[in-house]
């Protein structure tokens, strides 16, 4: 879903720059305007799809570099239309393609907790999976699993837990909300851990028969710096955090 938005916002983009400027003339800025629309497809692919912090970043730079690359190009050929005294068109076109890449830019990315409420049919069915697989006796608490695609290591024992189904649900997860980890810490309560950024952890708890993590002193205390916090999401959801 983030990523056809991603996709239509892009093309929108340039497929109004290219009407408003004339299709006849898009010539002589279709380079520039080539390298932004990439700038601006791959701010909103950090911003949107990706789940990984540390990659978030490793787009954004390639980003802001072609589109300071685009910004100097796309104001030479502005100067050069106010020069040549362009029809307005083709101006408050260059312009118009500047604004919304800006725009962009300063579009704040989306918090865990956002890719929680976009993904949340597939965090419930995988938190549903692994509270049955520990009410049938298969897994036990503390136990953790690494999330597939992003490590294979624990795919053996994952396939003979899971069906494909919620593999698959497991996968989705990984790539579009930045999940690494899935840790039985309470028989009511799963981590979906995003990972660790320099000395602090987060993730979101799904609960269930209402267990509120935030009043169980000995929860908190069981994993990582055992100083865990806990913040309210939704009905049986919670963002938690730990360390600095």
């Amino acid at each position: 879903m983030a990523l056809g938005f991603t996709i239509l916002v892009t093309f929108l983009i340039g497929s109004i720059v290219v009407l408003i400027y004339g299709k006849y003339y898009i010539k002589r800025i279709i380079a520039p305007l080539f390298i932004v629309l990439i700038a601006d497809f791959l701010l909103l692919y950090a911003k949107l799809v990706v789940g990984d912090d540390i990659l978030t970043l490793i787009i954004y730079l390639p980003a802001m570099i072609l589109f300071v690359i685009s910004l100097i190009w796309l104001l030479v050929i502005l100067v050069k239309s106010f020069v040549r005294k362009d029809s307005k068109k083709k101006i408050i076109a260059i312009l118009l393609c500047i604004a919304m890449t800006t725009v962009i830019i300063y579009i704040p990315s989306l918090r865990q907790e956002d890719k929680f409420k976009i993904y949340q049919d597939e965090f419930m069915a995988v938190s549903d999976a692994i509270f049955k697989a520990y009410d049938e006796g298969r897994v036990s608490i503390g136990e953790e699993f690494a999330s597939p695609p992003y490590a294979t290591y624990d795919l053996d024992r994952l396939s003979t837990l899971f069906s494909d189904k919620i593999l698959n649900k497991m996968k989705k997860v990984n790539r579009s909300a930045g999940v690494y980890t899935y840790i039985l810490a309470d028989k009511d309560v799963i981590y979906f851990s995003f990972g660790a950024v320099f000395q602090s952890i987060s993730g979101i708890a799904i609960c269930r028969n209402g267990k509120d993590p935030s009043t169980d002193e000995t929860l908190k205390s069981r994993f990582f710096d055992g100083n865990t916090s806990f913040e309210y999401i939704s009905n049986g959801a919670y963002h938690f955090s730990d360390g600095l």
